[in-house]
């Protein structure tokens, strides 16, 4: 997929808010609004989707965090099913360097966040698991 300048531009101004209506993003990218909304359009078919950022805390999320785990290569892909059907895991992803998986886990309080990671330490094939709790978010 190869994306130019202005495609970069629309991308980046959705990811501040992307609720935007096309008017708004003509307006704040000094473009013509019909312009905006076929390059969106075109974006979105490309396999492009836009999302929110979610303030946890709003929620009532106190802590964030980032588990690294490690797993038996002879379970990867088992461990990667089990792992995206458990509740409380927000994202689970596939990982090169020192983890198999990182894993995002927002938790209501600290016992809640030991109560997922434990839940991960027992799937069968999983070696190892990595916390990071989030200190503060910056962006």
């Amino acid at each position: 997929m190869s994306l130019d300048e202005t495609d970069y531009k629309i991308i980046s101004v959705l990811q501040e808010d992307s609720s935007q209506t096309y008017r708004e993003l003509a307006g704040r990218l000094s473009m013509n609004e019909s312009t905006v909304r076929k390059r969106v359009i075109a974006l979105k078919k490309r396999g492009l989707r836009f999302t929110i950022i979610v303030d946890t805390s709003k929620l009532g999320f106190k802590t964030d965090a980032s588990l690294g785990v490690d797993v038996d290569p002879s379970k990867l892909l088992e461990v990667g099913k089990k792992l995206a059907e458990l509740p409380g895991l927000r994202m689970v992803y596939t990982a090169s360097g020192e983890s198999d998986f990182q894993v995002v886990v927002w938790a209501s309080d600290r016992d809640a966040l030991a109560n997922i990671v434990e839940r991960v330490s027992a799937l069968d094939g999983v070696l190892k698991v990595r916390v990071s709790v989030v200190a503060e978010r910056l962006k």
